[in-house]
């Protein structure tokens, strides 16, 4: 699990506890108790036993094939952590009504405007460009916070506010559509046990912590 040791080093401990609570943990959130956690939930899914060093990239790619998220065997595990929010995103995109839809454009635009420096507040079609080919930076800060919404209000899960950094009210409102139909999500894939609901959202906040901490996020 050495490859998700920087980011969580990097983390703050409000954010450690973010992840702590998509977990399932009570504390404390120190970096080798959020692996261990991490890791068990994978083993008890995947019916394997793992050394005490699994690749948090194994993870990733179970998930993404339970996900049916294609991948290249070379692909870097940030870029498959961007399929599975875009997968997360597409599927509550597609649910939307277009009156849901048209809301949830403006919200991302207003996001972009405000806090991106890479342009995406010019897009037209913000959600169509999320979802499409690769991104980074902002927009896969921008894609990973809405998707992992999607799914917190799945699980029902309270995350601090202070999660999404200094994002400010504007991100809390994008993620306000998606609770709307945030319920059917796991349903949806047929997900049995409580392990993936558990892994996705862990796998999609990470995703988030890297962008911020790559400086995605520009405030």
């Amino acid at each position: 699990m050495h490859d998700l040791r920087p980011i969580l080093d990097q983390a703050s401990e409000e954010e450690r506890r973010g992840l702590g609570k998509l977990l399932g943990m009570d504390g404390p959130y120190h970096r080798y108790m959020l692996m261990n956690r991490l890791e068990s939930q994978s083993q008890s899914i995947f019916g394997e036993l793992f050394g005490p060093e699994r690749e948090y990239r194994g993870i990733v790619c179970q998930v993404a094939d339970k996900l049916d998220v294609r991948y290249g065997r070379f692909e870097q595990t940030e870029r498959i952590e961007t399929q599975i929010a875009q997968k997360v995103f597409r599927t509550v995109w597609e649910k939307m009504t277009p009156t849901q839809r048209r809301q949830m454009e403006e919200k991302l635009q207003e996001a972009a405007q405000e806090f991106d420096g890479e342009g995406l507040g010019k897009s037209t079609a913000l959600a169509s460009l999320l979802l499409a080919g690769k991104l980074s930076g902002f927009g896969v800060y921008l894609l990973a916070s809405t998707a992992l919404g999607a799914v917190t209000g799945a699980l029902g899960v309270a995350l601090p506010f202070a999660v999404y950094t200094t994002m400010s009210s504007t991100i809390a409102v994008v993620l306000g559509p998606v609770g709307w139909i945030g319920a059917g999500l796991f349903a949806l894939w047929k997900l049995t046990g409580a392990n993936y609901k558990r892994l996705i959202p862990a796998i999609l906040y990470i995703a988030m912590l890297r962008a911020n901490q790559q400086g995605g996020e520009s405030a």
